[in-house]
């Protein structure tokens, strides 16, 4: 009897949570009926009756953009509602927290990782470090095993450094090559001495405050509570004058024996490399040359905070294709980060894009947050690294890009064909 009352009360719990909300309005245009299912069913097994909630429902229909631009299963698109639903409940806001989905899309964390990497997204963009560098040194630190503590706290050393005018990007090279990997489960004073060692003990009074900070992080992983990351907040002043600074204000540190985390890029202020000839001509496009360019590289599998023939995200495959000999757009004009490349020539309409326009598309539920970039090869067609098919050749006027679609920019005064 006891075992029929059971059975009763779990299918009751399992329809009021399931299917008595509106789950599947959300997602049945983007998955099957037996996609929708699975993810329905594997976020109720781990949020329970929260699954039916209306904060829960408003991360889904907010990851379902996500999802689909980043290719994921539905095992990951549940496992991605779950771990923005607890970042959320830590103290981050979706838009904060979303910053880590690209990186950990195709990796399996735990939720508490999952929240650490985006307040590491939160904190680094706060200060200024540079978009390049913040990517490849998560992404490095991902490869290398690293918990989402570990990743924060190299964070912290990144925006310690700019304090005190260490070079950000050798200074990553650095701090890959010191930090624990295991942060969280390990004593802090490993991190803590490893955090001055990398700094050569050059610490400012806010960068006191931010290794304080994290102490107080570690410290919360021994006990279980909401809002885990509320105190975070307390470092946010320090982050945003560390964010007004600008390198070369003050005399420079000896530069860091260190090779850069991102080749080629630059420290502000030190010295370059002799640039490469630029084409004189580069601001007539060939569109044929154009087309030829971009479709050496389809296929070329993705691999976010990547540029190269070996694997590209969708700004590292924009930056290369500009800055082919045959395209010959200056390196300098060019960053490999897509929020940057917003900037670059001027801005055009949807319906007046030509061949080497750059294309701008936003899986965020805010609209004017740049998440994805392509190259305009016609009117009709644009090249793009996709996260599931690498480097492929779309059409515009799909309707899943007309509806993401942010802005266009263009960059070369004149087309030819």
């Amino acid at each position: 009897m006891k075992a029929r009352i059971l059975v009763v009360s779990l299918l009751f719990l399992f329809s009021v949570s399931i299917f008595a909300d509106p789950f599947e309005d959300l997602l049945k245009s983007d998955w099957d009926k037996s996609q929708t299912l699975l993810i329905k069913n594997s976020v109720f097994q781990k949020l329970g009756q929260r699954a039916g909630s209306k904060e829960v429902l408003k991360i889904t229909k907010n990851v379902i953009p996500w999802a689909i631009l980043e290719g994921v299963t539905p095992e990951k698109t549940a496992e991605l509602i779950v771990n923005l639903d607890f970042a959320v409940k830590e103290g981050l806001t979706f838009e904060e927290a979303e910053d880590a989905i690209p990186v950990v899309s195709k990796r399996e964390i735990s939720k508490e990782d999952f929240s650490y990497i985006g307040l590491y997204f939160k904190e680094t963009k706060k200060a200024g470090i540079r978009e390049e560098v913040r990517n490849r040194f998560v992404e490095a630190a991902m490869e290398k095993k690293w918990d989402g503590f570990s990743v924060l706290a190299g964070g912290r050393a990144l925006i310690a450094g700019k304090l005190v005018d260490f070079p950000e990007n050798r200074l990553a090279s650095k701090i890959l090559n010191q930090f624990p990997a295991k942060g969280r489960s390990i004593p802090f004073a490993k991190t803590e001495t490893t955090f001055k060692a990398v700094l050569d003990s050059k610490l400012d009074g806010a960068s006191t405050i931010l290794l304080s900070n994290l102490k107080k992080l570690h410290e919360g992983e021994k006990v279980t509570s909401s809002q885990k990351f509320a105190s975070a907040r307390a470092v946010e002043t320090s982050l945003e004058e560390v964010g007004g600074i600008v390198i070369g204000d003050r005399p420079r540190i000896e530069p860091l024996p260190d090779p850069p985390l991102v080749p080629n890029l630059p420290e502000p202020g030190e010295p370059t490399e002799p640039e490469k000839p630029a084409k004189e001509t580069w601001e007539t496009l060939s569109a044929p040359i154009l087309q030829k360019v971009a479709k050496e590289w389809v296929g070329t599998p993705y691999k976010w905070a990547n540029a190269a023939k070996t694997g590209t995200d969708c700004s590292g495959f924009t930056f290369r294709v500009l800055t082919d000999g045959r395209i010959g757009v200056p390196e300098r004009m060019v960053s490999r980060a897509s929020s940057a490349q917003t900037k670059m020539g001027t801005g055009v309409s949807h319906n007046e894009m030509r061949s080497g326009d750059l294309i701008f598309f936003s899986a965020s539920p805010n609209q004017s947050k740049v998440t994805h970039v392509g190259m305009v090869l016609n009117g009709e067609e644009f090249a793009h690294a996709s996260s599931t098919r690498g480097v492929v050749i779309d059409k515009i006027r799909m309707k899943w890009w007309l509806d993401r679609f942010v802005l266009s920019r263009r960059v070369f005064k004149k087309v030819v064909n």
